[in-house]
């Protein structure tokens, strides 16, 4: 009895000189800290709505499906993805979603790191102006591009609404896929995110060794070579990184797609939601 009551004495006193170890330093203070903030404010919120999608709502659908007044039920569940309505609220609206996810970054990408390459990679005049003026469009709102857009390509014949800036002055009346619907909306995004794509890529390119580079320029190396072999993998940690970020913000964009007609998962639950 002796032994067995020293050695849960001898664990206890490791265990707290651990945690006296461990709150010695401040940075796992900050970082508990931290941790319990976040945790407050990230997961709880996602278990308080997950709990409330099974929850039975007096006076809803769940509670007319399953007829009940309270408790729990997986009826919100079965009527989302079974119901006659199931293509309308919620496979079009997401696969539109990840179109123009996906759309977006891929134009941001190519337009933000065009134009890190040529600030970054050549003797382009006016480069400090030209860098300034390209994060503007990350620093507008998303509906003023959108808004942009619409007053210099709808028309009346088209959209139906007043005649943007060509149809005015030229009298040139654009498509209603380049006016409404996904292309207008993963343009105006990836406009919007390409200053991501610019400084992630162009904080590579201007930190990167040049040997590599020039070693392939000597050995006589097909400049597409070079592109792919060297520069590319080099670049790829900031390509990821901003897909990432674009694809999640985009996925979760809410004034383009509404300003320029494209259903989405935000822009359906928020028409769902105030017509019930």
């Amino acid at each position: 009895m002796n032994q067995s009551a020293t050695k849960k004495t001898s664990k206890m006193v490791i265990v707290l000189n651990k945690i006296k170890t461990y709150f010695s330093k401040p940075q796992n203070i900050i970082l508990l800290l931290f941790g319990i903030v976040l945790t407050f404010t990230t997961v709880a919120p996602i278990v308080a709505i997950v709990e409330d999608t099974f929850k039975i709502h007096p006076g809803t659908i769940d509670a007319h499906l399953t007829g009940k007044a309270s408790g729990y039920s997986v009826a919100n569940y079965a009527d989302l993805f079974t119901s006659k309505l199931a293509r309308t609220n919620l496979w079009t609206p997401l696969l539109n979603t990840v179109l123009l996810a996906v759309f977006t970054c891929l134009i941001s990408i190519l337009f933000g790191g065009l134009f890190a390459f040529l600030i970054t990679r050549t003797n382009l005049k006016c480069k400090k102006y030209l860098s300034s003026i390209f994060i503007f469009p990350y620093i507008m709102p998303q509906w003023t591009l959108a808004v942009v857009w619409q007053n210099v390509f709808n028309s009346n014949a088209v959209t139906g609404t007043s005649n943007g800036l060509l149809a005015s002055l030229f009298n040139i009346t654009m498509p209603k896929w380049w006016c409404l619907g996904l292309f207008p909306s993963a343009v105006v995004l990836g406009l919007h995110y390409a200053p991501f794509a610019y400084i992630l890529i162009g904080g590579i390119f201007r930190n990167m060794d040049a040997n590599l580079e020039e070693a392939a320029t000597i050995l006589d190396t097909p400049k597409w070579k070079t592109m792919f072999r060297i520069t590319l993998p080099m670049v790829k940690p900031a390509i990821l990184s901003t897909i990432l970020l674009v694809f999640g913000s985009a996925m979760g964009s809410y004034p383009v797609p509404h300003y320029l007609g494209l259903t989405t998962l935000s822009t359906k639950y928020i028409s769902m939601n105030s017509k019930y």
